[in-house]
């Protein structure tokens, strides 16, 4: 993984903390939330017994997060993030944010990070809502 594919999916994992995010730890095999973020460290907790809080510290760039293709959007996600869209083109970068924001929570890949390899697709039902 080059720096620049580390940066881009530690951006990603950050903006997705608290929404929890799931992800596989391919060296070890396992999947679990990722937890918590060390920047400096370039190191990821991830969570895989929620029960007991056992957690495996995993380097960002053994790190793929199960993602949602834009095109699994549901007919009513499709209408919600249609919604997002004229409202950011009448209100500009303030709806930005909240449409940013709704599409992190919904585990949306909009950053294609499927297409470059860093990711995974999430499978059906993976993140009920």
């Amino acid at each position: 993984m080059t720096n620049e594919e580390k940066q881009i999916l530690l951006k990603d994992l950050c903006a997705r903390l608290s929404y929890g995010v799931i992800a596989h730890a391919l060296e070890i095999d396992k999947v679990g939330t990722v937890t918590d973020i060390n920047v400096s460290y370039n190191t990821v907790n991830l969570t895989v017994d929620n029960a007991s809080g056992d957690y495996e510290l995993v380097p960002i760039s053994d790190i793929k997060p199960y993602l949602r293709p834009m095109s699994s959007m549901t007919r009513e996600e499709k209408d919600v993030f249609s919604d997002f869209l004229e409202f950011q083109s009448e209100y500009g970068s303030d709806a930005d944010l909240e449409t940013y924001d709704w599409l992190n929570a919904h585990h949306f890949d909009y950053r294609r990070l499927i297409e470059k390899g860093l990711a995974l697709e999430a499978p059906d039902g993976m993140y009920e809502f």
